[in-house]
């Protein structure tokens, strides 16, 4: 594999070119949040989810106008979590944001639900965290203090709005540029109700999103908090394992380091234990 790691400045990412044309921003461990990344297709400039602070997803636009060249043709939301496509409203109106129905669905009926609660916090969060900082003397906690308040301001803001997708797709395509060309497979329910991927069959690499993490946690299988329990694990399962046969040898998950085959495998193992396996 020949990755590259870019000379890029961001509080929030490394940014990594893993063949021509295709970046990958892996959340920095100082501030960790969600994965995206960015195509050059030649004459179509793809974005791959946004990330959950507001300021990050800047990041992820200056990186990819500065490497190449181009305004974003397309953002692809790959699911609704809040840390994936947050940072939509970043993007202008001009800039088609697709996702699946269910994407679509869920995020009017939880993005909405989310802000709200935000809101109604924000102010007594400020307060605690302006409280806490002056106490604090890790320089990472610190760090991450700031980007809390600066988002929870933005948050406050009069004009805050989040973005939806504008485009709705219920199976699998291909974007096609001059240069180079990307299959965005339709999974369908899995890790969510529904679930999209980024696959170059031809360079062998693949963009899995919440379908992969580097690290797992059997506290998901009984946590309150619903974000990792999976919407169908037999299909999650399965698709790890069939993504792991496949051909590819660079997959980016939607958190943590660039994983390998055998990631796919802990987290199909990881999967069929504490949600298959128990239920049947």
């Amino acid at each position: 594999m020949d990755i590259k790691k870019l000379d890029f400045e961001s509080i929030y990412f490394d940014l990594y070119e893993l063949n021509t044309g295709i970046y990958a921003a892996i959340t920095a461990e100082k501030l960790p949040s969600a994965n995206a990344g960015f195509f050059d297709l030649g004459n179509y400039l793809v974005i791959f989810d946004t990330m959950m602070d507001p300021y990050s997803t800047d990041d992820l636009i200056r990186a990819s106008k500065e490497f190449t060249k181009k305004d974003p043709s397309f953002l692809i939301n790959s699911h609704y979590h809040t840390d994936h496509l947050f940072g939509n409203r970043k993007f202008p109106i001009e800039t088609p944001i697709i996702s699946c129905s269910e994407t679509l669905s869920l995020f009017h009926k939880n993005l909405e639900e989310t802000l709200t609660r935000y809101k109604g916090i924000a102010t007594r969060e400020l307060k605690r965290i302006k409280e806490d900082i002056i106490k604090e003397t890790e320089p990472n906690k610190i760090l991450e203090m700031n980007n809390d308040i600066n988002t929870y301001n933005e948050i406050l803001e009069p004009n805050f709005e989040l973005r939806s997708p504008d485009f709705i797709v219920n199976d699998s395509f291909t974007i096609e540029g001059t240069e180079n060309k990307v299959q965005i497979i339709y999974i369908g329910a899995a890790h969510t109700p529904g679930d999209m991927i980024a696959y170059f069959e031809k360079e062998k690499i693949v963009f899995m999103g919440d379908l992969l993490f580097e690290e797992t946690d059997p506290n998901w299988a009984t946590t309150t908090d619903p974000a990792p329990v999976p919407a169908n694990p037999q299909r999650l399962c399965d698709t790890l394992i069939d993504y792991m046969e496949k051909d590819i040898d660079i997959y980016i998950p939607g958190h943590g380091k660039i994983c390998s085959k055998k990631i796919l495998q802990e987290n199909a193992e990881f999967y069929a234990e504490y949600f298959i396996e128990k239920t049947n």
